[in-house]
């Protein structure tokens, strides 16, 4: 995860340019106040104070603030940010507080399971957390919490946990993981490799909502998926979709027990299956993984049978 913000660089004329077209709509994003409900959320730290007044972005002025990383954010329906510079007294310590409301709690965990790595290490902070050098993350409720620090040495760690701890703790409309990220089985599972996908997974524009997770087996690596539809109806469209996609690349599926299977021009193998109004697969298997992935499928359509469990 990158812990700067890059920002693009503009010469004089095409400067101008982007003044005369952009500051309509600048001056439109100034004008809105920031929600009540964001501001709550800001803890009140001894010995900190705010270096500059608060900022707040919304989905026309992100750019704004995270240019190269905004359509990310869109894509799971970001609604509102709101960023807090801090300073600690006497020191040159600083710490910058980004509150993102995404709308709901799986949009949340979508945004979040995009920046996490499995390498990185958990914290029990709000629904999931993680802490990454001077940097900590975390989901909680319907907000995607972001805090960079510069300058706290060996107390870093302790420090963003407690602010985070009381930014949680202020959130007032608590929420839960989705309950398919729940019932991915738990043998072979990467950690902290859980994703939500809302729009276009797998690049099909018909295909939204999934959710996917990495499995390793035999030292190499597979991504299993669930992809959730309104009812059984819409499942099955999906599915006849998808397996005339396939088709169409030349990728035609087989019939298997449990649903489909085809393999790419690239060796890869794709296992597809549905269970009620749920699709599950295993996809980007390599030659040689056909029996894991295969055992994978059959142990996914078996936990879509059951209630999910906690971790």
């Amino acid at each position: 995860m990158k812990l700067t913000r890059a920002r693009r660089g503009l010469s004089v004329p095409a400067a101008l340019v982007a003044v005369f077209f952009l500051a309509p709509a600048a001056g439109l994003a100034q004008a809105r106040e920031g929600s009540p409900k964001l501001a709550a959320l800001v803890p009140r730290v001894d010995a900190w104070t705010q270096s500059e007044a608060p900022r707040s972005y919304f989905p026309e002025s992100l750019f704004e603030y995270i240019d190269g990383a905004a359509e990310s954010y869109l894509s799971y329906d970001f609604r509102e940010l709101l960023v807090v510079d801090l300073e600690k007294k006497g020191t040159e310590a600083t710490l910058t507080l980004e509150i993102y409301d995404m709308g709901s709690p799986v949009n949340a965990f979508g945004i979040f399971g995009a920046e996490r790595y499995p390498e990185n290490r958990a914290v029990s902070i709000g629904e999931l957390g993680y802490l990454e050098g001077e940097a900590l993350n975390f989901m909680s409720g319907r907000f995607y919490v972001k805090m960079l620090s510069f300058g706290l040495g060996e107390e870093t760690g302790s420090i963003l946990a407690g602010v985070g701890a009381q930014v949680a703790a202020a959130v007032k409309e608590k929420g839960t993981l989705p309950a398919l990220v729940l019932v991915f089985p738990r043998k072979g599972l990467v950690a902290q490799s859980e994703k939500y996908i809302k729009k276009n997974f797998m690049g099909y524009e018909f295909l939204r909502d999934g959710y996917v997770a990495a499995y390793k087996a035999d030292g190499r690596e597979m991504e299993a998926f669930f992809i959730e539809a309104g009812s059984e109806k819409d499942a099955q469209g999906m599915l006849e979709k998808l397996l005339e996609a396939l088709a169409g690349d030349k990728q035609t599926p087989e019939r298997i027990a449990l649903g489909y299977h085809s393999r790419n021009r690239y060796g890869q193998h794709l296992y597809i299956g549905r269970v009620r109004n749920v699709l599950c697969g295993v996809m980007r298997v390599p030659d040689g993984l056909e029996a894991a992935a295969g055992s994978l499928l059959e142990a996914l359509t078996a936990a879509l049978a059951k209630p999910p469990t906690p971790k």
